[in-house]
């Protein structure tokens, strides 16, 4: 080595260790200073209930029953269009009646109970059972038992049985209905902080909780004895939720009685265990109505509050009931109707109980307004624990597919976002603005300390944003700078020593900051729950923490002089309130660093979570405008860096490049195909390569056809060079025989020659010529399968061009072909009437007669409601192909048609496609 070049590198060496050590050294003490606490104990628990408090609406002055009435009305009004039935919801709310009577058990000598399972909406059956006295004669009262978070027993609680039983020897009907979540109902898709996957699809997640309850009023009011001026509701814990709910909106219930399940919004601020699941606290619903008002809408129907003294739950009387009563009492006073308002407070054994104390005060309700003249109902409990049955045994039939709130979701999302078209950057921004509820944000800061050690200067503030909240931050400088590096993180500022040390060591300013939520800005006291609180009064999560970063860029600019104000976030959650920050300010924020962040919001659906992990995630109707790359596109493509991107992110933020009209078979052809190529931004090549072929009878179709477009960009976006192609066709004729023999085996030649053409320009357009496959449907379908299996066959093969390169592909997605043409013409009769010819094409052209050892892995698709291609065909095939030892996976989309591409109403077959190409063609 020459001398000179020696002692370069080992000044780089020297350089390089002096730079490691300086880094280690620095890096403790960078933890240190990041995890200094700034904020003062529960400060911002103490902060979001003053932020929430002012916001709950009070009770109204009115001074006369029409007064009040018209304020009720529009409350009733607004709650149920603007909180209930929002988006998809709406097209849910007058559904037809759908109930299936199932099996009758006996009950005593008294009563029958009647099993049976209604749909609360499309798709979604909830089970109930109905108690119906043995002599009904004329129009009875009826009740709807609603139950609390009994997720093992739900409906087959002894408690609730033992209710229903009583009811039924009064004469009444009543109805058993399980809880969403609970009971039958307990699956992991009904868990009530999954609700909030509908609202980030604009569509209310209440709406299902609302409609259980409504549609199990209406299968009671629709028995032919149900007496429509006696109808109850009664319920404990979540039950009590359920019952003041559908009690105050559904005019139709005209006695109520929850049992220590709800307080007010203002109460809950204070007394945290009386903090709601999601269905508890809706999204605006603060913006309408408190519980106060809800109570206050019951007047002048009869009303029992029930609380326990000494509940170890929630809503305990001392503290819950009070303001109920006060807002409640004027209003059934203005009615002259004080006594219809009854309170009932349990002592023994006063915890969180619907025990026989407070069922008997629901009896003495019950007899006082629902007797028969002359025949008060009885106020004791009759003995009944005999008669109770299992859980098991109160089972109801449902549908192995039962819609839940995840496959809710998971459907309306499919196709979102839907913006709006023809729209101005301008007013997608402010759109964005209205969802997140994003307005300016002022800010100033307060230095808390300062200290320096060797060359670096570290600052600590308390920035208060707004007067509302107090963000806590570590300022970092080395050297005078114009520009400084914002850093947030899901872990908190605490986890970023090593991201500061690296911007510190470019000459970067950083400040290290804990929005809304996050680090030592987490709420100390059930955090989520006051998250779900934010967006029921009006506020988002979101759009809290987007305000205070921009607010904060601000400051930086206009108070610190910083001329440059960048921001780096780590993890999903901190990447895209960041992400938000950008789109709506963008003249502020000169740029951002994503590192782990979602490529699409719909990963929110696909990976399942809950609200309780993250509430910010759950912005009410983000997704039904937005996604991840809209956002991006607001912001600025040049401004936003994804650091490490996910391969979602390349597959969703991928700008394709389309080649038109490429000649492949030689210019004497007029058949073309197109190119779609991948974005070398987010994947570089050489890159696999897949063959669309077209579908349409052998006779019709074209390259770029709907389902082609879609096959070639999301293939193209998930990092493959896709050539769909146009090839020779026959003239239609009636019979497919007849079509299949003007062209065969030319056009399985020109799709041979495509493989062939991708092989022979590999450098040009950076294709892997190791891992070709191929995709096509119908027509299509058939010849990407016999693609696969005469890969290299002689008697097959084109003689030109490009014959010194292979056909052979390396796996194969045909979707539904046909593959036994000799078993397709018996399925039509008309194997009979062909001729021996006929019959050897059809088995020549069948991709079950040349099935060897050496074909590529298979991923059939097919539909189940396939009108012209039997799912059958698709069977046979992978029959076929397992008997062979080939790979093969059959996906039968159930409720598919004939001819759909990657992304069905019925199923997103993305995910499966790409994953199987690049199982076998990324290895």
């Amino acid at each position: 080595m020459p001398s000179q070049l020696l002692n370069r590198s080992l000044v780089l060496c020297c350089l390089l260790a002096l730079s490691l050590s300086t880094a280690t050294a620095a890096e403790p003490n960078l933890k240190t200073w990041l995890a200094e606490p700034i904020l003062e104990k529960d400060q911002p628990w103490k902060e979001v209930q003053a932020f929430i408090a002012p916001k709950v609406p009070g009770m109204p002055e009115v001074s006369s029953v029409a007064e009040w009435e018209k304020t009720a009305e529009r409350t009733r009004k607004n709650v149920l269009n603007k909180v209930v039935y929002r988006g998809e919801a709406a097209k849910w709310r007058d559904t037809k009646l759908n109930v299936v009577w199932l099996e009758t058990i006996k009950g005593s000598p008294g009563y029958n109970i009647q099993k049976l399972r209604f749909e609360a909406l499309p798709g979604l059956w909830v089970p109930a059972l109905l108690y119906l006295p043995k002599e009904l004669t004329g129009k009875v009262p009826v009740v709807m038992n609603v139950n609390g978070h009994d997720r093992k027993d739900g409906k087959a609680a002894d408690y609730k049985q033992i209710r229903c039983i009583n009811q039924a020897q009064r004469g009444m009907l009543a109805l058993n209905v399980e809880w969403l979540g609970m009971g039958q109902l307990n699956t992991p898709g009904f868990t009530h902080y999954k609700m909030n996957q509908l609202d980030l699809c604009g569509t209310s997640g209440l709406a299902p909780f609302y409609l259980a309850m409504k549609k199990g009023l209406d299968v009671l009011l629709s028995h032919p004895n149900a007496d429509p001026d006696r109808v109850a509701v009664a319920g404990l814990s979540g039950g009590g939720w359920q019952t003041i709910f559908i009690s105050s909106l559904d005019e139709r219930v005209t006695l109520s009685n929850p049992v220590a399940g709800y307080s007010s919004f203002q109460t809950r601020i204070y007394h945290t265990k009386d903090l709601g699941d999601s269905e508890q606290t809706p999204n605006d619903l603060a913006l309408y109505a408190d519980y106060t008002h809800l109570t206050a809408m019951r007047a002048p129907r009869p009303t029992l509050l029930t609380n326990n003294s000494k509940d170890n739950c929630c809503f305990e009387s001392g503290y819950a009931q009070p303001p109920l009563l006060k807002a409640a009492f004027p209003i059934f006073k203005l009615y002259d109707k004080e006594n219809n308002l009854q309170k009932h407070i349990n002592d023994d054994p006063g915890t969180h109980n619907f025990l026989k104390d407070n069922r008997e005060a629901l009896y003495r309700m019950l007899s006082a307004h629902f007797s028969d003249p002359g025949k008060p109902l009885p106020v004791k409990e009759i003995a009944c624990e005999d008669e109770l049955y299992t859980a098991k045994e109160l089972e109801v039939e449902l549908p192995a597919n039962n819609a839940d709130f995840h496959s809710l979701a998971l459907k309306l999302s499919q196709n979102l976002p839907r913006p709006a078209k023809n729209t101005s950057p301008e007013k997608r921004r402010e759109s964005l603005k209205k969802i997140v509820h994003s307005a300016p944000a002022k800010v100033t800061g307060t230095e808390v300390s300062q200290k320096t050690q060797d060359n670096t200067t570290v600052t600590f503030w308390k920035l208060n944003v707004d007067k509302d909240w107090t963000v806590p931050a570590v300022q970092f400088s080395r050297k005078p700078a114009k520009s400084t590096t914002i850093v947030v993180a899901d872990a908190g500022r605490q986890s970023l020593a090593a991201t500061v040390e690296t911007l510190l060591s470019k000459g970067e300013n950083v400040l290290a900051v804990d929005p809304f939520y996050f680090g030592e800005s987490k709420i100390s006291q059930r955090d989520f729950l006051y998250g779900l609180l934010v967006a029921a009064v009006g506020e988002r999560p979101l759009g809290i923490q987007a305000d205070q970063l921009t607010g904060i860029a601000q400051w930086l600019k206009q108070d610190q002089g910083q001329s440059t104000v960048q921001i780096q976030a780590t993890g999903p959650r901190s990447s895209l309130f960041t992400l938000v920050a950008a789109a709506i300010e963008p003249e502020t924020i000169n740029g951002i660093s994503l590192q782990n962040s979602f490529g699409s919001l719909k990963e929110i659906l696909e990976q399942d979570k809950a609200v309780s992990q993250a509430p910010e995630l759950f912005c009410f109707g983000l997704l039904k405008e937005f996604d991840i790359k809209d956002l991006v596109a607001l912001a600025g493509l040049d401004k936003v860096t994804f650091i490490e991107p996910s391969e979602r992110v390349k597959q969703e933020l991928s700008h394709i490049t389309v080649k038109k009209d490429v000649s492949y078979l030689g210019e004497d052809r007029k058949e073309k195909l197109d190119l779609y190529l991948p974005d070398p931004t987010y994947q570089k090549g050489p890159y696999p390569a897949i063959v669309i072929i077209h579908g349409g009878g052998w006779h019709g179709g074209d390259k770029g056809a709907r389902r082609e477009i879609n096959i070639g960009t999301n293939l193209a976006k998930a990092g493959y060079v896709c050539a769909s192609i146009n090839y020779q066709l026959a003239k239609k004729q009636a019979r497919f025989t007849d079509n299949l023999k003007q062209v065969w085996p030319g056009h399985l030649q020109d799709c041979k020659t495509a493989v062939r053409y991708l092989r022979k320009h590999a450098d040009q357009y950076q294709v892997d010529a190791e891992y070709i496959g191929a995709i096509g449907g119908s027509a299509g379908g058939h010849l990407v399968a016999m693609l696969a299996v005469t890969g290299d066959d002689p008697q097959l093969e084109p003689d030109a061009p490009y014959a010194d390169f292979s056909s052979r592909i390396q796996a194969v997605v045909p979707m539904y072909g046909a593959h036994d043409l000799i078993a397709l013409a018996k399925s039509r009769e008309m194997l009979s009437s062909f001729t021996e010819a006929e019959k050897e094409l059809s088995r020549q052209a069948s991709a079950v007669n040349h099935i060897s050892k050496d074909d590529p892995p298979f991923l059939i698709l097919h539909g189940t409601k396939d009108a012209l291609v039997p799912v059958e065909q698709s069977e046979l095939l992978a029959a076929s192909l397992k008997q062979g030892n080939i790979p093969t996976e059959l996906l039968i989309i159930k409720g598919a048609p004939h001819s759909f591409h990657l992304q069905p109403k019925q199923q997103d077959l993305r995910p499966a496609v790409i994953e199987f190409f690049d199982h076998y063609l990324k290895p």
